[in-house]
């Protein structure tokens, strides 16, 4: 740690050497149209070449704004101010022979009259491409209303969704989830789950970040997404009611079902003076169903089939989801904020999957059935808390923040097993067996983070910061089976106890130089990891220290066409419940275990990005990693002879991702805009992993290879009168995900949106998601003796309605970026 901190000394003391160049200052003065100062004017300084954020200010009682220390460049201006109309000035340039620019078109107009009664409804484009991410505007697509966080997800460009819930980005695993910065500690098929159940209503936008900087926690192979939920800062009393229903129809055996998705929103925010009130609740019932068919074939020694394994479950599920973010913000002055900010989830569901089994000879002959009923009854409860500090020391930006975060996962899982056995004639074979389980997992994370922002007189732009958290997962499972008419403990009881200890520190360093503007920066992280099995007393110790640097070039080439070259090393830790291992049963004869040997896996991305006009954007990227944590299906002997299936986790391979991605803004007229995107790309899993089918270890080669590509398009229609319409979709080719080969797969989505309803207060969407049925998932898994083709449909074809009513003024949005940065990404809830 002294090593760290000394490096650390050093850059800056470094940085402070080369404030040298005499920095150039852009000032002015805000008046309206009777030539009167605009006090409280909210002033952002722009780079003229991509429009990026270089600083922001607030104007005084005079009217006056002032940048100081600014490097040489081409710099625009904005200005908004509350009832007035946004001001964008003409471009102006500092260079050695105009250091101080006056700007002297700051004058604001007032807004069309009544504009101060009403609410203005924004018309932001779906998708915004930004200098270092993909921003996706939820509430800009009417096919949203009454969708859920995972289906906006879905369809945003770039991310795909797998049969078991993983998230890709740009055909890359290993995506790390947040919420308002927030990792989400869900991976996987619970992560999926959470994000079914939060109603897109509560979202405000995406952020998608490939290749992010030193800054962010090096966690997540492919990179970020940020998911934003709504936080109104305007002044006054404010706030939102939305309502909706969604229906969906799942057909099964020639019948059609229909089940609903009800949901309630509230948004309400209160400021005054230095303080600032927020809250956002929702509550959201779903009710659902699903089919799943699984074909496995089995081998035998001579490695010819000896058997068939047809699977087929039918899920029913309904759950009760409530979700509560709420805060204060405590402003004394300008310089200096506090806040704190309050979150909790609940989730209470009921899946109830139904499975029958039937093993057929190579003729289809059926020669055994098994019949399994699994009940579920599922809580999870999660409550965080963040307390935030800023401290801004000048205009020029420096800035210090402090984030302290204590969060807890509090999960519970009770199941009831039965399964029943038959000949091929249903001719009951064996006693019926039954399983009780009772799994319980409780989580507490604790995070400190801070960071430090300052500019020096030559345009240099320092980042550094530190951030340490600390995690214990207490995890217990107990089952007992039923021997007779009596209950006894299983065998397969255990207890586990993990405990995880993550240091870093990292800096950032950023100097504009005419057309060129380059970043470079390294993060450390210093990982304690002890995972211990109380049943025999058995851990595993691991630590381990980790650089990860990051490079980022930017080169104008003219005012339409730019270069960005960017490189950074990341890691992807094994999730917690990945380490936990536990059995958790699906049936009789499969279940999943978790892998407490896990080691992290390593990459390297390169990124080359050309943008035209900042609208046309193509990027080249290349992606390798060490030590692939994957799922993999695996094979063993039971007892008398049967073989069973079990899914888990292992270190199993080296991958490669390349390809090339283009996106674009298209407008055909005035009424119809499009937003674009584009991916091709290729994956590679080259490895070994152990079998123990035939009741010895047999080491199996892997070589999965694949190229792909992915297609996201998005229309939006301005009718008139306030009506406009959406038609959007998305199509994945096949391609190869956690070693299994995924078939085609897409999806079309109808939207229709009418605003300025009530008197401009309510708005209200209609959408039909898939109406056609075109989304269903199949995937076929191959290698050594696992042989399985996978057929999973849902009642995806879904039509919605909601109802959006607005109180108060509805301005500007504000979020809160809190500590835990990755470590919630990585817990495993129930299953």
């Amino acid at each position: 740690m002294k090593q760290l901190i000394t490096m650390l000394i050093a850059v800056v003391a470094s940085a402070a050497v080369q404030a040298q160049t005499k920095p150039g200052s852009i000032s002015g003065t805000i008046t309206n149209n009777e030539n009167k100062a605009v006090d409280a004017a909210t002033v952002q300084l722009l780079k003229a070449t991509d429009k990026s954020l270089v600083k922001i200010a607030v104007s005084d009682k005079a009217g006056n704004f002032a940048f100081d220390k600014l490097p040489e460049g081409k710099y625009l201006v904005s200005i908004t101010a509350v009832g007035f109309t946004k001001k964008i000035t003409s471009p102006v340039e500092i260079n050695a022979a105009n250091t101080a620019i006056v700007i002297t078109d700051a004058k604001l107009l007032p807004q069309a009259k009544g504009l101060s009664e009403v609410t203005v409804v924004s018309n932001k484009q779906f998708i915004e491409q930004k200098p270092d991410r993909m921003v996706v505007n939820v509430e800009a697509s009417p096919s949203n209303a009454g969708a859920t966080a995972l289906e906006v997800l879905e369809k945003s460009p770039g991310v795909t969704v797998d049969n078991d819930g993983n998230i890709s980005l740009k055909g890359k695993q290993g995506v790390i989830i947040m919420m308002d910065g927030k990792p989400t500690y869900l991976s996987g098929a619970d992560l999926a789950n959470v994000l079914r159940n939060l109603p897109a209503s509560a979202l405000d936008q995406i952020e998608i970040m490939t290749n992010p900087s030193s800054k962010y926690d090096a966690s997540g192979n492919s990179g970020l997404i940020n998911i934003k939920t709504k936080k109104n800062k305007a002044k006054g009393s404010n706030g939102s009611i939305a309502v909706g229903t969604t229906n969906s129809l799942f057909r099964k055996n020639g019948t059609e079902e229909m089940t609903w998705k009800p949901s309630v929103s509230v948004n309400y925010n209160y400021k005054k003076n230095k303080i600032n009130f927020f809250t956002n609740g929702v509550y959201n019932y779903r009710e659902g169903r699903g089919e799943l068919n699984i074909v496995s074939r089995y081998y035998r020694d001579n490695k010819a089939i000896d058997s068939i394994n047809n699977v087929n479950t039918f899920f029913r599920f309904r759950n009760n989801n409530y979700t509560l973010k709420t805060g204060l913000d405590f402003t004394p002055d300008k310089k200096n904020s506090f806040g704190i900010v309050l979150n909790g989830f609940l989730f209470a569901g009921r899946p109830h999957p139904v499975t029958n089994t039937t093993y057929t000879t190579l003729d289809g002959v059926p020669f055994s059935r098994l019949n399994t009923e699994n009940t579920n009854k599922l809580s999870w409860n999660n409550f965080g808390a963040n307390f935030n500090f800023r401290h801004t020391f000048d205009s020029a930006g420096t800035e210090l923040t402090l984030d302290l975060d204590y969060s807890r996962y509090n999960n519970t899982s009770d199941q009831n097993l039965s399964t029943g056995f038959f000949d091929g004639n249903y001719n009951k074979t064996a006693d019926s067996m039954f399983l009780n389980g009772h799994v319980p997992s409780v989580i507490d994370i604790y995070s400190l983070k801070s960071d430090f922002v300052h500019t020096y007189k030559n345009g240099v732009r320092l980042e550094t910061g530190i951030k340490s958290s600390y995690v214990t997962s207490d995890n217990l499972v107990e089952y007992v089976r039923k021997a007779g008419t009596t209950w006894v403990p299983d065998a397969r009881n255990n207890h586990f106890v993990y405990t995880e200890n993550v240091n870093a520190a990292y800096i950032n360093v950023n100097k504009q130089f005419k057309k060129w503007n380059v970043q470079t920066g390294v993060r450390a992280e210093n990982t304690n990891t002890k995972g211990v099995q109380a049943i025999d007393n058995s851990s595993v110790k691991r630590n381990y220290v980790s650089l990860f640097p990051t490079a980022f070039a930017s080169y104008t080439i003219n005012e339409k066409n730019s270069l960005t070259a960017s490189v950074g090393r990341r890691l992807q830790r094994p999730n917690y419940q990945d380490l936990n291992p536990f059995t958790f049963f699906l049936d009789s004869l499969s279940y999943r275990q978790g892998n407490p040997y896990l080691t992290p896996q390593f990459s390297y991305n390169y990124e080359l990005t050309h943008s035209y006009k900042g609208k046309l954007n193509t990027t080249l990227n290349y992606t390798t990693t060490t030590d692939v944590i994957s799922q993999i299906i695996n094979r063993k002997k039971g007892n008398s002879g049967e073989i069973i299936g079990f899914l888990t986790s292992d270190n199993i391979a080296k991958y490669t991702n390349a390809g090339i991605a283009i996106s674009a803004p298209v407008k055909f007229t005035k009424w119809w805009n499009s937003s674009l995107y584009g991916n091709v790309y290729r994956n590679h899993y080259t490895g070994t992993y152990i079998s123990n089918e035939t009741g010895k270890p047999e080491v199996v080669d892997l070589d999965l290879a694949f190229t792909s590509f992915t297609l996201n398009v998005n229309n939006n229609f301005t009718i008139g009168k306030g009506w406009s319409a959406e038609l959007s979709g998305f199509y994945r080719y096949k391609t190869i995900e956690q070693l299994s080969l995924s078939y085609p797969m897409g999806q079309l989505s109808i939207g229709l949106a009418k605003n300025n309803l009530l008197k401009g207060k309510g708005s209200l969407r209609l959408n039909a998601r898939d109406p056609f049925n075109f989304q269903k998932y199949h995937g076929l898994t191959q290698y050594g003796t696992v042989d399985i083709d996978i057929r999973n449909r849902w009642d995806n074809r879904q039509y919605g309605v909601n109802f959006t009513y607005r109180f108060g003024k509805q301005q500007g949005q504000s979020r809160r970026r809190s500590a835990t940065e990755d470590e919630q990404q990585r817990v495993g809830a129930g299953n």
